[in-house]
């Protein structure tokens, strides 16, 4: 086969349905290879759709010397032993295709893609009509295209049983509905390919969220004209009406947008804040703040989207706790330490939930105001472990819990601004306004919680070196307990600011 090469992929055509300059950034200046939890989640699930569909041709560990995948793919097609094709590759228009599972279907083949989604969405069929177009196109007979997803409903009992997981969607009429727009897709794509095409002037927008979160959301904003003052934009919450009057009368900046626009009194602040540049404080900090009861108890949770399922009673991207982070503080002049903080952390032990619940009542104690940062994640955490048979027995010793909890999201949103925090309230851009010693940008440090959710997915990896599982646990541990300390300088911070001395 003479050598070719190819312009275009179905996920850099998908990139350039979202957005044109997502795409050149794709073919131009892409971001340096990120290893995502998203990532491990559909290997996982490609693992469970091989041994659903037997054994067959797999082309998956071919990926860079695709004219061999794509001699290998024709081979197969044209052998009447071959039933099965996993990543089979095709390449017309210049364009370069993988597809999931070809099924043999006597004289023509179905195709099937293969979603780690628990439902069929709307960008799922532009993208396998791109795969039907290039497949059909290179002479191969479809007579079925369909979806795999996740089973909703499914339970996982143990034993590796995985049967019921899938879920197959024939999508036939909806992808031929498609097909003849791919055409015009690749037609028009291509012009951005060449390494005389420019960034295509499109400005930030729904887009850069939608279907997916753009990786090259810094970039576009680095593109930006650079200036002193503030955009609008960073208000939390705009209302359509509030930007549709930015839009029609050209406002780009916070401070020139009139106060009695303003239907949100945090929108008032915010914009005064930066004004002024300084923090704002409420005047009645000093009375919330002496209503709550010490001891004070810092907790955060870290969960896992497990998509396919280890843990015996849990099902697709139910939200499984597997570690929280603990720090006690006793007394008002009591100085608290990163390496004070209890913790659990636990990856795949079938026993993981009620071990959670065990551990944490004990490290919370009896009584106390318990801090969480935006807390309806632990609550709701806690609420669905009450629920569950493996922790019923608990259900009294959870409430107690869930009552004692109070949010200092909304805790901070009516009660402090500082304009470093520029309009966001997560608790890593609030750390950054006040005195403290928590530092989320050393390096080698886990990143987020989908930073969290990769270490997961690291450490329940049968090929992971017990080294490197060690390295994620002591990672781990060091940024859960990173955040529930951020939380105590935030509150030590408010109890100085509201002149509250002792309590």
């Amino acid at each position: 086969m003479s050598k070719r090469s190819y312009l275009l992929t179905k996920t850099k055509i998908t990139s350039g349905l979202q957005c044109k300059k997502k795409l050149w950034f794709d073919i131009h200046q892409p971001n340096e290879n990120e290893d995502s939890f998203l990532f491990h989640s559909g290997n996982r699930f490609g693992e469970v759709i091989k041994k659903y569909y037997g054994q067959g041709l797999d082309l998956t560990d071919i990926k860079k010397d695709y004219l061999k995948a794509i001699e290998l793919t024709n081979e197969a097609i044209n052998s009447k032993d071959c039933k099965v094709i996993y990543e089979a590759a095709f390449l017309y228009h210049d364009t370069l295709v993988r597809t999931d599972v070809l099924i043999r279907d006597n004289e023509s083949w179905n195709l099937l893609e293969a979603k780690s989604s628990t439902k069929l969405k709307s960008e799922h069929i532009p993208d396998i009509a791109i795969q039907a177009f290039i497949a059909r196109s290179r002479i191969l007979n479809l007579s079925k295209i369909k979806l795999i997803h996740m089973n909703s409903d499914f339970i996982y009992e143990g034993n590796n049983n995985y049967k019921n997981l899938i879920k197959e969607v024939d999508i036939t009429e909806e992808i031929i509905a498609k097909e003849d727009k791919v055409q015009n897709y690749i037609k028009d794509f291509k012009k951005l390919t060449s390494i005389k095409s420019s960034s295509p002037e499109i400005s930030m927008g729904e887009q850069c969220k939608k279907p997916h979160i753009c990786i090259y959301q810094e970039k576009c904003r680095s593109l930006l004209p650079k200036t002193k003052k503030v955009s609008y934009e960073i208000l939390p919450n705009k209302t359509k009406k509030l930007q549709n009057y930015c839009i029609e009368n050209k406002i780009v900046h916070l401070e020139d947008i009139p106060q009695d626009i303003f239907v949100n009194n945090i929108h008032k602040v915010i914009q005064a804040s930066h004004k002024n540049n300084k923090e704002w404080i409420n005047v009645d900090l000093k009375m919330i703040m002496e209503k709550y009861i010490w001891p004070f108890y810092f907790m955060d949770f870290e969960t896992i989207n497990q998509g396919v399922p280890i843990i015996k009673g849990t099902g697709p991207y139910s939200s499984l706790p597997f570690q929280w982070s603990v720090h006690e503080w006793q007394h008002i002049d009591q100085e608290i330490k990163l390496e004070e903080g209890k913790s659990f952390l636990n990856f795949d032990n079938q026993d993981i939930e009620r071990k959670f619940v065990e551990t944490l009542i004990e490290a919370v104690g009896s009584k106390g105001t318990i801090f969480a940062h935006n807390a309806p994640t632990e609550i709701s955490v806690l609420k669905k472990l009450r629920d569950k048979d493996s922790c019923k027995d608990l259900a009294s010793k959870i409430n107690a819990i869930i009552d004692r909890i109070e949010d200092t999201l909304p805790l901070v949103r009516n009660n402090f601004y500082h304009p470093i925090m520029k309009g966001e309230y997560g608790i890593k851009k609030i750390i950054k306004s006040i005195p403290s010693s928590v530092n989320y940008e050393e390096e080698n440090n886990i990143e987020g919680g989908m930073g969290a959710q990769l270490a997961w997915f690291v450490c329940t990896d049968p090929n992971t070196t017990n080294e490197e599982k060690e390295m994620q646990k002591k990672l781990l541990i060091e940024y859960c307990a990173k955040d529930t300390l951020a939380i105590y300088f935030l509150i030590k911070y408010l109890l100085k600011k509201s002149n509250i001395k002792k309590l």
